[in-house]
């Protein structure tokens, strides 16, 4: 990502002081970061659009009009940059509170460098997951499953708003593709995934095999509609064709397609958000039980991208007890829970709390984990929840999600 930086000066400084007391400051801000100083000529013209970002230096007072001169050029939500010098503070606190009065975000960034990097580098993160999700194309494949009642998406409002698209795709087309995949073609990778595999205890190798070639099909797919990502109507493959799709969204997430269960649109893209926002890939499962009296959650899904997990158990599909589940043990120690839905994904959920044990228990799926959200309360889950599928990562990132739902340009409400 490239960064133009923009500074301003008043006019009654001496530019030649102020620019050496500022020099370490800037040389430490730029060392770790590339960014380029601009001029107004650049800022007025065309050239401005070569750059992904465009910072403000306020560096001195008295420069809240010179502002004002700049500030219909520059993109939204406005980034202002601080010192301890030169009552900088001062006139970045009136421009910014200016910019509200305007109807527009912006923020300040002040402190050490270091601090200041930081808070640069999340920015780019963000704007960079804007950018991926923007040009996603996501594929749902049958409808969402049955139950998922508040589980839908106004597709046109969503393309509007955030750029993604979601193509629909009819489940027949896996359902036939999936009679023309022969058992020589899933050998390797079926022999691969079982290896890694701790143990495998219900299914057979006929089992695994089947459960395989719906990974294949969905491959195709992937490349035929060009997709990102996909959520499909997975109980269909068991009624229609005996087998189940937890092995293929494994694997797929694995490879970063991110593929959600159930034809969940909302979950599936609040995996995209938190899988290019954070590098992490995302559990999705549902919660099975709470103590509401200790603010623990014990969560469950069938399927987990097996690069998640430590190491795992090959299964059958914990409902219908055929196919292929994948019993996954999680990290200990840090967590994020985390879901947009609604059908303008205008409502949002974001929580740390901690992964203290991963759960065997067999009236649940497969993959068990129990959360401790600590000083939390946990009323959110049974009086003001967003669906039943929910997002969980590894490490704790509600600060940069907090920041996340800040910079864009959406009107959200937050549940929790």
């Amino acid at each position: 990502m490239k960064i133009g930086m923009y500074s301003l000066l008043s006019v009654i400084h001496d530019e030649k002081r102020i620019t050496q007391t500022l020099d370490n400051f800037i040389r430490e801000i730029t060392h770790d970061i590339n960014i380029e100083k601009i001029d107004k000529e650049t800022l007025l013209s065309a050239k401005k659009e070569e750059y992904d970002l465009i910072v403000v230096f306020v560096k001195t007072g008295g420069t809240e009009n010179l502002f004002k001169e700049i500030y219909e050029e520059l993109k939204k939500p406005v980034i202002l940059i601080a010192s301890a010098l030169h009552n900088s503070l001062a006139a970045s606190m009136e421009i910014l509170s200016w910019v509200k009065s305007q109807g527009d975000k912006g923020k300040i960034l002040h402190g050490q460098p270091d601090d200041i990097v930081d808070s640069l580098k999340t920015i780019i993160k963000i704007d960079e997951t804007k950018e991926k999700i923007k040009n996603s194309r996501l594929g749902l494949i049958g409808r969402p499953s049955d139950w998922l009642i508040d589980s839908h998406i106004d597709k046109n409002v969503v393309e509007e708003k955030w750029g993604l698209k979601v193509i629909e795709i009819p489940i027949e087309e896996v359902i036939e593709n999936f009679k023309i995949i022969d058992d020589e073609q899933v050998v390797e990778l079926t022999n691969k995934f079982t290896n890694k595999a701790i143990s495998t205890e219900e299914p057979s190798q006929y089992d695994i095999i089947q459960a395989a070639k719906v990974y294949f099909v969905l491959k195709n797919i992937v490349e035929k509609y060009n997709l990102n990502s996909l959520t499909i109507r997975c109980f269909d493959l068991v009624t229609e064709l005996e087998t189940t799709g937890c092995l293929a969204l494994s694997l797929l997430n694995n490879e970063g397609i991110i593929a959600g269960c159930e034809g969940d649109v909302p979950a599936t893209i609040s995996m995209m958000i938190a899988y290019y926002l954070t590098g992490k890939l995302p559990f999705m499962a549902n919660p099975v039980s709470l103590n509401i009296h200790q603010n623990k959650v014990k969560f469950a899904h069938c399927t987990i991208a097996t690069e998640a997990v430590e190491n795992y158990i090959i299964r059958s599909h914990f409902e219908s007890g055929i196919g292929v589940g994948v019993q996954g043990e999680l990290k200990k120690g840090g967590l994020t829970l985390f879901k947009i839905g609604g059908s303008k994904l205008q409502h949002v959920v974001y929580k740390n709390a901690d992964l203290i044990n991963n759960l065997n228990s067999e009236f649940a799926c497969r993959t068990q984990i129990l959360v401790d959200f600590n000083d939390n309360d946990i009323d959110y889950f049974l009086n003001n929840p967003i669906g039943n599928h929910h997002i969980l990562l590894e490490e704790k990132y509600q600060d940069l999600f907090e920041e996340f739902f800040k910079r864009l340009d959406l009107d959200t409400i937050k549940h929790w």
